[in-house]
């Protein structure tokens, strides 16, 4: 929860047994996360939290044997490798295998929540930051869901207006 971290890293470490998650990313920015494997967790294992965490670095991370939770979130039933929030962070060459349900779920919010709660930070309609050599193996539902939708806009918290005359004669309208 303490904002931009250029310079903060937790690189090549190895998480086991972990009875609640592996990395947290909660409440920072431009946090660098790289040669990490964490094996036999329970709930999601590489978690953003909020719904505000952006500019965030995964790199080459491996999860293996992501277990479902029944005391933690109720996503948790349904665990991720990676549970993505905030769809504006990067993620290259991370691997996951063997989890109960997903290898990575952008689990996209509104607005952002919990303690970060924010209406002005809306990720569902941000950009993609970067999401290029991942793969997923042997995952019980999906090695990539996207829940909720991705609608990136330039103005991710004003509003659409779905009227079909409107689109049709304002195709340069700034909130789309």
């Amino acid at each position: 929860m303490i904002g931009r971290v250029m310079e903060s890293h937790v690189i090549g470490n190895g998480i086991h047994h972990s009875f609640n998650r592996a990395i947290t990313t909660h409440g920072v920015h431009y946090f660098h996360i790289q040669d990490n494997v964490a094996f036999d967790t329970l709930g999601h294992t590489f978690f953003i939290e909020d719904a505000i965490e952006t500019n965030n670095f995964y790199d080459h991370n491996l999860a293996i044997k992501v277990s479902s939770a029944f005391s933690l979130l109720n996503t948790d039933v349904t665990p991720a490798g990676f549970w993505i929030t905030h769809p504006n962070n990067i993620f290259t060459n991370n691997a996951i295998a063997n989890t109960d349900a997903y290898g990575f779920w952008f689990d996209l919010e509104p607005t952002a929540i919990g303690p970060s709660f924010d209406k002005q930070v809306c990720g569902i309609n941000d950009k993609l930051g970067r999401f290029t050599n991942n793969t997923a193996h042997s995952v019980h539902k999906y090695g990539l869901r996207i829940f909720h939708g991705l609608i990136p806009r330039t103005y991710p918290c004003k509003p659409v207006i779905y009227d079909g005359n409107y689109l049709s004669k304002n195709k340069t309208d700034p909130y789309w």
